[in-house]
């Protein structure tokens, strides 16, 4: 506020504040009652009341309503933020209900890709252990095949050993080594060759 206007409002409530005394002071000469009502009183204290309106008028109300405007829209400003930052509250809250949706999505996806995987794993190792199992028997039968043949060769040469053994005996002479193994391959092939032993 300039100061002349300060000074012009001091001094024209001055004069109001003085103007009462002034009309009282002239009117001092007798004893009145206060109650009574007086016309000129009256007036004083209707020119004062107007002249207090017109200076708070002029010096408060301005203030007083430009400090209410201000607390308002204050007021309006926070209620906004208030509903920005729920709305944002609300969006983050969506934005991290579809990020958890989204996880969970992808956990569950992983848990049934390692079921699969443990599945096929499963499989391939039944199948390995399957074929592994089928090697292992064939290899055993081999063996068992390899045994009985080595077996049956030494039964045909313990048996052919045994018939030379008798028929020099009963003969009453020596065979001699190449008669022996012609005779030990003869009866090898006929052994093969039967169908009780084959």
């Amino acid at each position: 506020m300039p100061a002349f206007v300060t000074r012009r409002a001091a001094a024209a409530v001055a004069a109001l504040l003085a103007t009462p005394a002034l009309a009282l002071a002239a009117d001092a000469g007798g004893a009145k009652n206060v109650l009574e009502p007086d016309l000129v009183n009256s007036i004083v204290t209707l020119i004062v009341f107007g002249a207090l309106l017109a200076i708070l008028y002029t010096f408060a109300w301005g203030p007083i309503l430009q400090g209410l405007k201000a607390r308002e829209a204050a007021q309006f400003a926070a209620v906004d933020e208030a509903k920005r930052a729920r709305d944002e509250a609300t969006a983050m809250r969506s934005q991290v209900q579809a990020e958890l949706a989204k996880a969970a999505d992808q956990v569950r996806a992983m848990l049934d890709e390692a079921r699969a995987d443990a599945d096929a794993l499963r499989v391939t190792e039944r199948e390995a252990g399957v074929k592994e199992a089928q090697a292992e028997r064939e290899r055993a039968k081999r063996e068992i095949e390899v045994a009985k043949d080595t077996a049956l060769d030494e039964i045909y040469r313990t048996a052919v050993d045994l018939a030379t053994t008798l028929s020099a005996r009963t003969l009453g002479r020596q065979i001699s080594a190449d008669d022996h193994r012609k005779l030990l391959d003869e009866s090898l092939a006929e052994l093969k060759q039967s169908p009780r032993l084959a």
